[in-house]
């Protein structure tokens, strides 16, 4: 069910993925002191919430439409996620082997954190309710989707008719009551913070489906490409709302931001620039990305330090990095991204869509 799509969405995903990514990428290129972003997850809940309620808004649930919805958002989610949990394990028992035979030492000792307990919160999708990241890290993220995701049939099974007034309690009540939970990665305020983000990109959908033709003007394209600009450098790089403390305001300009580009006129030269093929392909593929970048990262990086032998350092907290110089960081980050993308082309077509489509 796709009943209206919009390209410029795909580049925001792309965006999102390539930013958490260079969170990720750690050694100090360019990209990770320059185009960090964590709290872009909660961006991905916003535009959840925008596209789910974009496409289901009209619908009227029952337990079978339910069934149905989650089985569809399941197989959308779960194939990809548990591919890089076995790629993961299967690591965990090559270090188990490696450091048992030869005395390999590794940062992390083989299932001390990946552990039985974390691999079976990941196994059943409940792996935002560990204790610590494990194993895939940002996939406690996806765990949380599904939550929303139920939530939301819920709401619309029992109230299709009033669906936005609990998103918009609820968007109150966290401002009110829960704003320090912003950004929470674990349990319960993991899911508190993915709801609020997740209610207003409904929120903003339902603006968007009252007003589809509200703006049309040239001057109203020029104002959107300065405002995104002005919003990516104070997300980047000012930082005013985060060092003040209001950074759960970023998801009301992440919901705005969805809502004013889908206006936008595919014709202006601004447009054509910002959202290019090149950046809507990598949009598509974002998921893979977003699953896929950590497990080339450990890849490369202990390549190059048990491989190639490469020089290493030992950091105050006794864990052993790569001893990069700056343009060497910045060229490791380069490849990484290419292979990740290249990587994320492939589980894109063999696995993420392949087990969707079915």
């Amino acid at each position: 069910m796709n009943k209206s799509y919009l390209d410029q969405l795909d580049v925001f995903r792309a965006l999102a993925a390539l930013s958490v990514c260079a969170v990720h990428f750690s050694y100090n290129s360019i990209f990770h002191i320059y185009f960090k972003q964590a709290l872009f997850v909660q961006f991905f809940f916003t535009l959840s919430g925008f596209v789910i309620y974009l496409n289901y808004h009209d619908q009227n649930f029952n337990i079978s439409k339910i069934k149905k919805f989650m089985l569809k958002r399941f197989f959308r989610l779960y194939p990809l996620h548990l591919f890089f949990l076995l790629c993961f394990l299967s690591i965990e028992f090559l270090k188990y082997f490696l450091s048992t035979n030869y005395g390999l030492e590794v940062n992390n000792k083989p299932f001390q954190l990946n552990n039985i307990s974390n691999f079976f919160l990941h196994l059943f999708f409940l792996q935002h309710y560990a204790d610590q990241y494990s194993f895939n890290g940002p996939a406690w993220s996806i765990s949380v989707e599904m939550f929303l995701y139920f939530t939301f049939s819920l709401i619309i099974f029992f109230n299709n008719k009033y669906f936005l007034i609990l998103p918009i309690m609820f968007v109150i009540l966290f401002l009110i009551f829960l704003n320090d939970n912003y950004g929470a990665g674990y349990f319960h305020n993991a899911f508190y913070s993915g709801l609020y983000s997740f209610s207003l990109g409904c929120i903003f959908c339902n603006f968007y489906l009252k007003n589809k033709n509200f703006f049309k003007s040239i001057i109203f394209n020029i104002f959107y490409f300065i405002f995104l600009s002005l919003f990516l450098a104070e997300l980047f790089g000012y930082k005013i709302l985060f060092n003040l403390g209001y950074n759960y305001i970023y998801s009301i300009f992440f919901g705005l931001i969805i809502y004013l580009s889908c206006f936008l006129n595919k014709n202006f030269f601004l447009y054509k620039i910002f959202f290019n093929r090149f950046f809507i392909f990598l949009g598509k593929i974002s998921y893979s990305i977003y699953l896929g970048h950590l497990l080339i990262f450990f890849l490369m990086n202990n390549f190059l330090r048990f491989v190639i032998d490469y020089p290493t350092l030992v950091s105050s907290e006794g864990v052993v990095f790569l001893k990069l110089t700056v343009f060497e960081s910045n060229l490791f980050t380069l490849f990484a991204y290419l292979l990740t993308i290249i990587f994320a082309n492939y589980t894109y077509k063999f696995i993420e869509i392949r087990y969707y489509k079915k």
